[in-house]
């Protein structure tokens, strides 16, 4: 009972306070301080902030303070005035949430991870573009790769500039798909793809990865840098 109480905002001495005088009914902080094993000198500041929650009250009798804990019933008053509070202040808490729009980034790590991703893009139902196409994902995801992009193509319509070298390769023949090319001085293992608002750079050297960004204003940027390089390459 004592976590429950916790988990509902009360602290540790008074979720102990308020169940011993559960357990005494009416007491001064003498009785309450042997029923519980607290400190009596750190008892007052705890009783005090229980009395101001509204879950103790108090009668004098021959000038001795006797404290009594509220009926349980009451907890429910006191859950519903903090829920009464949270929900005045909701609309402000959340003005402040969209001042600034979350980033989140996710990493795909390893063949397994790259796979996650490719299954995760397969998804859309909008355009993909990207810059960079190496290719390599088709040497490295040799079954898998191949598979998924060819059913994605089936479905939605991409716009790739892929580097000059893989020109010809299987990469290069998907359905509903654009292609134009880098110049063959361009070399680079790091692709971008734009889809949604989200951003992915996936790169092979090393360990495969893929960094995934979700962010509208990124993506809007990112998408930009693609349109002006679409303008100025060839197919």
């Amino acid at each position: 009972m004592q976590e429950v109480l916790e988990e509902l905002g009360l602290t540790r001495n008074e979720a102990i306070i308020y169940l011993s005088l559960l357990k005494l009914g009416s007491a001064p902080v003498s009785k309450i301080a042997h029923t519980s094993g607290l400190n009596r000198a750190n008892m007052y500041n705890t009783i005090n902030s229980l009395v101001k929650k509204g879950l103790l009250t108090h009668v004098i009798k021959n000038n001795v303070k006797y404290f009594q804990a509220v009926e349980p019933k009451k907890l429910l008053d006191y859950l519903k005035e903090k829920q009464d509070r949270l929900q005045k202040i909701l609309p402000d808490l959340e003005k402040i949430e969209k001042i600034q729009e979350k980033i989140e980034v996710e990493i795909f790590e390893g063949k397994e991870g790259v796979k996650t991703f490719y299954l995760y893009l397969s998804k859309t139902k909008n355009e993909v573009v990207g810059f960079g196409i190496t290719g390599l994902a088709y040497d490295i995801l040799k079954y898998y790769a191949p598979k998924v992009l060819k059913k994605m193509s089936e479905e939605i319509h991409a716009r790739y500039i892929a580097l000059d070298k893989t020109r010809g390769k299987e990469i290069t023949k998907l359905k509903n798909t654009e292609y134009r090319y880098f110049p063959k001085k361009v070399d680079n293992y790091a692709t971008t793809l734009i889809f949604e608002d989200k951003v992915a750079i996936i790169t092979y050297k090393d360990i495969p990865k893929v960094v995934l960004i979700k962010d509208k204003s990124i993506s809007e940027g990112y998408k930009k840098y693609f349109e002006f390089m679409w303008e100025f390459t060839k197919s």
